[in-house]
């Protein structure tokens, strides 16, 4: 995420809970007061994701945009306290909540079949430490792949997945040689 689609995410995070805000019945300045005050939008930095493998694989980014729940629910507790209308923590608990799922939708990227075997090839080969030639990895990778699937992937197959990867930050091409950015959890052992 570059600083101008922080910002950018920013403002749209705000515009989200000040909908939402209102159709809790709570002012729409309590989701400008969320965003303003619990939620930081990072530009991407040196922090790894996290790829989870499996039957749907997913990317999430978690660097990128954080919420301070602990002094959220704090301010909650005080709004309770104000103004003395259980209804309006619950609507407020209620709000906390739906930035939870927006940024949860912002961080996730799904991953598909091919760019998850690759992902989970890259893993296994440690592919964190040791970058692996583009060409030698398109061989080795197309011959790993019909070993596990019965089937091949041709070279433009596995070349549009790999860019793919590199285009959601996944993994990176530096020198002729493909990266793992990402950690992997799970497998896509057959």
């Amino acid at each position: 995420m570059t600083r101008q689609e922080a910002l950018d995410y920013d403002n749209e995070l705000k515009n989200k809970l000040a909908l939402e805000a209102d159709m809790l019945g709570l002012e729409e300045s309590t989701g400008n007061s969320i965003v303003d005050n619990y939620i930081m939008v990072i530009p991407d930095d040196a922090r790894k994701g996290m790829v989870f493998l499996g039957n749907e694989a997913v990317s999430y980014k978690f660097g990128n945009i954080r919420m301070d729940f602990k002094k959220a629910i704090a301010a909650g507790i005080e709004l309770l306290a104000s103004v003395s209308c259980p209804e309006s923590l619950f609507n407020y608990l209620q709000l906390l909540i739906a930035g939870a799922l927006f940024i949860q939708k912002a961080t996730r990227q799904d991953i598909g079949k091919n760019e998850a075997y690759i992902v989970y090839y890259l893993h296994i080969r440690n592919g964190y430490e040791t970058g692996i030639e583009e060409e030698a990895f398109i061989n080795d990778f197309s011959k790993w792949y019909k070993e596990k699937n019965e089937n091949i992937l041709e070279p433009a197959e596995i070349r549009h997945a790999i860019e793919n990867l590199c285009h959601w930050k996944v993994v990176d091409i530096d020198d002729g040689e493909i990266w793992l950015k990402e950690m992997v959890v799970g497998s896509m052992e057959p």
